[in-house]
């Protein structure tokens, strides 16, 4: 049955500006599948550097045979930042207001994608007073992050708004999706409705892989990439959440053990990166090189030998990850190494690498050095099982599909 779907996610971008993300994809999915398709994101995000600007408050576009609705919302730059979470509750009214706007249709089925999580709202008040379906997407365990990774304690005032608008949307949505494998648990424990939960993990785009890839220029390789080296290579955000400074001690372990022939090579850039370039100070077996656009990084990460993630050790990856890298990373043919005590997935299913605990550097150090003892051909076996693995599960066809399932 055709329906009218509306996909509200306020950090959802398209290409044109900068970037498919998981929510532009299924959109593309559906709308293939027949559906009519209104994806509705803002223009104000720390992510991206190149949103639309317009003086309206709403500015429609066709994108891959659906139609992206921007929200002219407050701007902002930093992620810490007070405007940030004003800019929520900004794009949520105007949200709201679309219901009285004549040229949108009203919907069938709407999606309401964290973060922001105050998008709940806008799907309880479309199932509510039209009576669409409301599907809860949760790619990160709001206001569980906050308390975790930033230290709010549990009585701040935002942790008791936002843990009631969490309960809100588990209680009130037709279905709840997670990107991670153990949401299921969390929200059982929440609420007791952990049946509602159907795991879709992160998909991959290979229209992206396949079509849009650039080369490094030759300088960035001559000044960056070490040559007759083993290569250890971290691509991504250096922010406090990616527990980085495991990585580097991990090659203070290497250089004091004399293992010359393995270089650490972390590419990317955030707020951290100062503190992480002065803790390597004085080693000669890590390189920081700075950010290079998503369509160089399967490029760098082919120059690479094993590729390397960190996150740490907090309650809240008990319900797993599912890391954006993991995609770049498998894609690439190569072995992966994630420092991760959590819920395991991916890297353990498609038997392309493997975890060691979270924060623990010996462990780390161990697995670096198993995966330098092994041939060539082994390397590459376990890369072929990470890229077949995406390739035969994890594209957004076969996502999308299990996605429009919920629809009826």
């Amino acid at each position: 049955m055709k329906c009218n779907i509306w996909y509200i996610s306020k950090y959802a971008n398209i290409s044109l500006f900068g970037a498919n993300t998981r929510q532009a994809s299924f959109c593309k999915e559906f709308a293939k599948a027949g559906h009519n398709v209104r994806l509705i994101t803002s223009n104000s995000s720390h992510l991206y550097d190149t949103l639309p600007e317009f003086e309206s408050r709403y500015k429609d576009m066709e994108n891959d045979g659906y139609i992206v609705t921007w929200v002219n919302t407050l701007k902002y730059t930093k992620a810490t930042s007070i405007k940030r979470f004003l800019s929520w509750f900004w794009f949520e009214f105007f949200v709201l207001v679309m219901a009285f706007r004549k040229q949108y249709e009203k919907p069938d089925v709407v999606i309401a994608s964290s973060l922001s999580i105050l998008s709940v709202l806008s799907g309880c008040f479309y199932k509510r007073f039209y009576k669409a379906k409301f599907i809860f997407e949760v790619r990160d365990i709001w206001p569980q992050t906050l308390i975790d990774l930033k230290g709010f304690s549990h009585k701040h005032p935002l942790i008791w708004l936002l843990s009631k608008v969490e309960r809100l949307g588990y209680k009130y949505s037709d279905s709840i999706v997670g990107t991670m494998p153990g949401l299921k648990d969390h929200v059982e424990n929440e609420v007791g409705l952990g049946s509602k939960v159907v795991s879709i993990p992160q998909g991959i785009n290979l229209d992206f892989y396949t079509e849009n890839q650039q080369e490094l220029p030759p300088n960035f390789i001559e000044n960056y990439i070490p040559k007759n080296k083993f290569v250890v290579t971290y691509t991504g955000t250096m922010g406090d959440a990616n527990a980085l400074e495991y990585i580097v001690s991990a090659a203070e372990v290497l250089q004091r053990e004399q293992a010359a022939n393995v270089h650490f090579l972390l590419v990317g850039d955030g707020y951290q990166k100062k503190q992480l370039i002065e803790q390597a100070r004085g080693l000669n077996n890590i390189t920081f090189a700075p950010a290079i656009k998503k369509e160089q990084v399967q490029h760098v990460l082919r120059l690479s030998d094993i590729l390397v993630a960190s996150v740490r050790n907090e309650k809240i990856y008990r319900y797993g990850i599912s890391l954006n890298k993991f995609i770049d990373y498998m894609y690439a043919k190569k072995p992966v190494i994630c420092m991760f005590s959590g819920y395991p997935s991916m890297i353990n299913e498609a038997n392309c690498g493997e975890f060691t605990p979270s924060e623990d550097v010996e462990s780390f150090v161990d697995a670096i050095k198993k995966y330098q003892k092994i041939s060539a051909s082994e390397l590459n076996e376990l890369g072929e099982n990470g890229h077949r693995f995406l390739v035969e599960q994890r594209v957004f066809s076969t996502l999308g599909n299990k996605f429009m399932e919920l629809f009826k």
